[in-house]
C-alpha cells in the first residue's frame, strides 16, 4: 500500500511535470535561402488592414528585389479580423503548400492569429521549409510553426509598417534570410543588464501578451532551455506585471536559460503604479537567469530580425546576442 508521504510526493512530481514549460526538439530544420526574384506570400492572419497598408506591403517586398503574391483574403474584413478564421487560415495554407512561394510575410498584427493555430498545415511547412516572418500577434504562429513544423521562423517587421523597410531594416532582413552567412553578433550597447552571465539556447517568444495567453495550451511557447524574448506595447505596468507573474508561476522564466527583454512602447501607467523597471526587478531579475532589457525588439522601426528556434548565445555583460550560424539553408 502506498504511504501518504509517497502519495503526496507523487502529486508534487506530477504537478511539476504538468507545469514544466515545453522545449524545442534537439535539432531544427532551416528554410531555404530567399533569392532576388523569389515569390513572397503576403497574408493577413490577424486584424484587417487600414487603407493603404496593402500597397505599402507590396512596395516594401518589392524594395527587397522580391515578387509579392497577395493572399486572396489579405484585404478582407470581418469585424476586428481580416476575414473569417477559415479564410485567414486558407490564405496562409495556400502559401505554405505552394512550392513557388519561398517566404510568407504577415502584412500586419493586431489580434486573431491564435484563433487559427489549429487550422495551420504544419505538415506542408515541414515538407517544404520556407521563411515565415512577422511579430506582435504573429508571435503565436511563429512559435507554433517552429515547434510543430520543426523549422526556423523569423521574428521581424510586418510588411505594411510605414518605415520598417528602410535601408537599415532591409539590411537586417537580408542578413537573416537572404544570406547563407552566419548572422553573427547583434549588439545592443544601450541595453540594460538585468542579471549578469552568459547563456545559450534556442530563441523563443516575442510578444508578452501572446506568450502569456498561450501558456497551458498545446501551443505554449517552448520556453524551457531557451533564450526567451519578450516585448510589449500599449499595456500598463500592472498588466505587464500580471503576465510576467503568470510566466513566473508557469515556470517559463526560471525554465529559460536566458531572457532578452525588448522595448515596452506606449506602456505608461494611467494612475498610481510601479515602473516597468520595478516590475522587471520582481519577475525577470528574480528568475536568476542572464538577462538584458531595452534590446531593439518590438513595436518600432529598426528592430532586429531574430530566427525563432535557432540557437544563440546571450552575453549579458557585453549586452549582445551572438548567432554563429546562418538561419537559412542554401
Amino acid at each position: 500500500m502506498t504511504s501518504r508521504g509517497e502519495f503526496l510526493s507523487s502529486l508534487t512530481i506530477g504537478a511539476a511535470i504538468a507545469c514544466a514549460p515545453p522545449a524545442f526538439s534537439s535539432s531544427i530544420a532551416k528554410p531555404h535561402v530567399v533569392r532576388r526574384g523569389d515569390r513572397i506570400g503576403l497574408v493577413s492572419p490577424a486584424s484587417p488592414l487600414d487603407p493603404g497598408e496593402l500597397a505599402k506591403g507590396v512596395a516594401h517586398i518589392r524594395s527587397l528585389g522580391l515578387e509579392p503574391v497577395v493572399g486572396r483574403y489579405a484585404d478582407a474584413s470581418y469585424g476586428y479580423l481580416a476575414g473569417s478564421d477559415e479564410e485567414r487560415a486558407d490564405d496562409f495554407n495556400r502559401m505554405a503548400r505552394d512550392s513557388r512561394i519561398r517566404a510568407i510575410v504577415a502584412l500586419r498584427g493586431g489580434y486573431g492569429t491564435m484563433r487559427i493555430l489549429d487550422h495551420i498545415d504544419y505538415d506542408a511547412l515541414r515538407a517544404d521549409p520556407k521563411v515565415v516572418m512577422g511579430f506582435s500577434d504573429m508571435t503565436a504562429m511563429l512559435n507554433a510553426i517552429s515547434r510543430r513544423s520543426n523549422i526556423v521562423t523569423f521574428h521581424g517587421p510586418v510588411a505594411s509598417r510605414d518605415t520598417s523597410f528602410n535601408a537599415a531594416d532591409r539590411a537586417l532582413i537580408e542578413r537573416a534570410w537572404m544570406s547563407t552567412e552566419p548572422i553573427g553578433t547583434l549588439q545592443a550597447s544601450s541595453a540594460q543588464r538585468l542579471h549578469g552571465g552568459v547563456a545559450r539556447g534556442p530563441l523563443a517568444g516575442g510578444n508578452l501578451s501572446l506568450i502569456a495567453s498561450l501558456a497551458g495550451t498545446p501551443y505554449a511557447i517552448a520556453a524551457s532551455g531557451s533564450l526567451l524574448v519578450i516585448e510589449e506595447t500599449e499595456e500598463e505596468p500592472y498588466r505587464i506585471d500580471r503576465m510576467l507573474t503568470q510566466l513566473r508561476l508557469a515556470g517559463s522564466l526560471a525554465g529559460a536559460h536566458g531572457i532578452v527583454v525588448g522595448r515596452f512602447t506606449d506602456c505608461d501607467p494611467k494612475g498610481a503604479s510601479l515602473t516597468i523597471d520595478q516590475v522587471l526587478e520582481t519577475t525577470v531579475v528574480r528568475a536568476g537567469r542572464p538577462a538584458i532589457a531595452g534590446v531593439p525588439i518590438g513595436h518600432f522601426d529598426g528592430q532586429w530580425v531574430l530566427p525563432i528556434g535557432l540557437s544563440a548565445e546571450l552575453d549579458a555583460e557585453t549586452r549582445s546576442l551572438h548567432i554563429d550560424e546562418a538561419a537559412v539553408a542554401s
